[in-house]
């Protein structure tokens, strides 16, 4: 794939040299190299390796330029900074929007090459000659990427956006084309997808590196999801189609259910840690990253990160257990939110454990249990973090990452029922409680859920109603849990419309006192948080944090839960529903006058 992948990048210098974003212009479609390309399945597979490139894993959300292991920004992290400069790009913006910082004067402009390349590809698969099967299964692959990593993305941060199906010369007249509505935009992308759906092969059972049919039907159920939840919960869109989309979902997840290629695999706990997830029975599409190829990525920066934490408010939706082995909200627990750091794991949902660092946990390498620091809120994240000794460094990780699994698949099938009001006991049979049966969480009972509806959970999303009101929330916290910390909490939070929540204050762990405290377990203290005048009080040997010089400060004055002090002074607000969207770069728009700014952003 290597090689693939440098022969395309060769190809690509020549035939689609000088290279503009802005005015999408290329070399004209003559060239030597275009003449000799482009005429078997093999040289359709050679340029759409290239593809492949856009999975890769980094640490934004799910439509931004990288695929994430980990939350932010959402209320599932605990942020210490406004800004940042890797928050600064257009997908990456919500602190600096929540800030009040951010205008159209800082947006890069938008990106087309990857688009054109894409349709440079489409407009040549007619030359291929041989298996018609195969040609049409790398058209599917070309249509499917256009699809979900190229126009989905531009929707959900645009809205509308121009579409474009062909590669553009530097004299079409579509080059400074006005922007299509969103509409129009998503019904191509369902083109595209059921054309993708349609016209695929099938991988084999398990999971894949490559992209096959069911990768395609996991796109297409992600992305009816999302619309459709964009559609029913943005006033703004006048829209009335959310069910339509809801339907699509269903239908595309159903596929994929009945397929019976895909089951949930043993360990929740050991899914993220993988070294090879081929043969997975939950994986549908994975990252292979590679030690001997050093296809590696940054996975111990989960634990090691200056800048967010998990939060408070994601620790406290994990459910509780009742010694009778009934599952209840921790928030109804007496007290719950004064559990320290050692107790906030014990009798909880099992996958607390495998995403929050527990006390007693050792760094690689290190002999010690290792205590975590006050700054950034205390609640480390361990999921994805590595298990062995050589991925102990900066860009070393090589475990495989699931792009999709059967797990998320469920959760859509659950939620889009839920939304059209036809869940029933059966399909949360079928999908939630899969969920819950594999990490040894009792079963959900509907009748239970559209009952009696907890409190924190219509707090969290007051926008819901309906008979289905207790399931549909039920359901957005097993989705919370289930996926936390894979990158798509930002975009549930948009969708949703509950812009609101990424403006709350993040809490960390709970200190009862100004003092010593031990956070391994061993009975020994690690840190200090004390006044100056109190320092030279504290056990010799530990790490001692003044309350003066302190980034953060506890809620309560001198006990409650740590707050950044950065992130309180920001006075942070969400402003609807501008902040749903992102302008248009002002040289954009100076560059193609047809090109409207985002309605919001004027």
């Amino acid at each position: 794939m290597k090689k693939s992948i440098i022969f395309c990048v060769a190809l690509l210098m020549v035939s689609l040299t000088a290279c503009d974003d802005t005015y999408l212009d290329k070399t004209p479609e003559t060239s030597i190299t275009e003449e000799g390309f482009f005429l078997s399945p093999n040289d359709l597979k050679l340029y759409s390796d290239q593809f492949y490139q856009q999975f890769t894993f980094g640490y934004w959300g799910m439509y931004s330029p990288y695929y994430s292991i980990m939350d932010y920004p959402s209320d599932n992290t605990y942020m210490t900074a406004v800004s940042n400069g890797i928050y600064d790009g257009t997908l990456c913006s919500m602190p600096d929007k929540l800030a009040g910082t951010f205008d159209a004067s800082r947006v890069t402009q938008w990106n087309w090459s990857d688009i054109r390349a894409v349709n440079y590809f489409l407009a040549r698969t007619d030359k291929a000659d041989g298996d018609k099967d195969l040609i049409n299964h790398y058209i599917g692959l070309g249509r499917l990427i256009r699809a979900t990593r190229y126009y989905f993305t531009k929707v959900l941060v645009y809205g509308d956006v121009p579409w474009y199906d062909k590669d553009l010369a530097t004299n079409d007249e579509d080059l400074y084309k006005a922007q299509d509505s969103r509409d129009f935009v998503v019904k191509k992308v369902f083109e595209d997808l059921d054309f993708a759906i349609a016209n695929m092969q099938s991988g084999a059972n398990g999971g894949q590196d490559r992209l096959y049919k069911e990768a395609a039907l996991g796109f297409a159920a992600r992305i009816a999801l999302y619309e459709g939840a964009w559609r029913k919960y943005h006033s703004e869109l006048n829209a009335n189609d959310a069910n339509e989309y809801y339907q699509k979902a269903v239908s595309y997840a159903d596929q994929l259910i009945n397929s019976g290629k895909y089951s949930l695999y043993d360990s929740y706990n050991d899914l993220f840690t993988q070294m090879n997830l081929k043969g997975n029975s939950e994986t549908i599409f994975y990252k292979d990253y590679d030690f001997a190829l050093g296809v590696k990525f940054n996975g111990r920066s989960v634990c090691d990160f200056s800048t967010w934490n998990l939060s408070q408010d994601l620790m406290e939706d994990y459910l509780y257990l009742n010694e009778d082995g009934s599952a209840v909200p921790f928030t109804s627990i007496d007290g719950y939110d004064k559990i320290g750091y050692l107790d906030f794991y014990k009798n909880r949902d099992p996958r607390l454990s495998s995403t929050f660092w527990l006390p007693g946990m050792k760094r690689l390498g290190q002999p010690n249990a290792y205590p975590p620091t006050f700054d950034v809120g205390g609640y480390v994240q361990y999921k994805y973090y590595p298990r062995t000794q050589d991925q102990n460094g900066y860009g070393l990780s090589y475990t495989d990452v699931p792009v999709i699994r059967y797990g998320e698949i469920l959760l859509i099938y659950a939620e889009a029922k839920a939304e059209l009001g036809t869940l029933t006991q059966s399909d949360l049979d079928k999908t939630i409680n899969l969920l819950r049966s594999r990490v040894g969480m009792p079963t959900a009972s509907l009748a239970d859920w559209t009952s009696t509806i907890d409190p924190a959970q219509e707090a969290k999303y007051p926008n819901v109603s309906g008979a289905m009101k207790g399931a549909i929330l039920e359901i957005r916290r097993e989705r919370r849990i289930e996926l936390a910390c894979e990158g798509f909490r930002y975009d549930d939070l948009m969708r949703w419309s509950c812009g609101e929540r990424f403006a709350i204050q993040a809490k960390g762990i709970y200190l009862p006192y100004l003092g010593e405290y031990d956070l391994t377990g061993d009975g020994v203290p690690d840190r200090a948080f004390v006044h100056a005048v109190d320092a030279d009080k504290v056990t010799p040997g530990i790490d001692v944090t003044i309350v003066e010089n302190a980034p953060f400060e506890l809620s309560d004055g001198t006990s409650g839960h740590i707050v950044s002090k950065t992130i309180k002074e920001a006075n942070f607000t969400f402003h609807s529903p501008k902040d749903y969207y992102s302008p248009l770069s002002l040289t954009e728009i100076a560059l193609n006058t047809n090109l409207v700014q985002n309605p919001y952003w004027k």
